[in-house]
């Protein structure tokens, strides 16, 4: 069996593609920024599966100390 070069998603280059999942976990932490014991867009407990995947896809770029700006220093 062949492999192939996988195609990339949406004609994007990879560093295209990489800053557009950092963008979006960013939104997603930003979204789901906790409150005292539940996220406010699932209404499940902090931390919410949606948040804990982008801080790992954030720390797996090197960028695991992003915080939403308004909320730095309250983590």
């Amino acid at each position: 069996m062949a492999t192939h070069a996988r195609p990339t998603p949406i004609g994007l280059s990879p560093a295209q593609l990489r800053n557009r999942m950092i963008v979006s976990a960013r939104r997603i932490i930003t979204e789901h920024w906790p409150r005292v014991d539940r996220c406010p867009m699932c209404g499940c407990g902090w931390p919410c599966t949606p948040t804990v995947y982008a801080y790992d896809y954030l720390a797996k770029v090197r960028q695991g100390g992003w915080a939403p700006p308004e909320h730095r220093g309250r983590r």
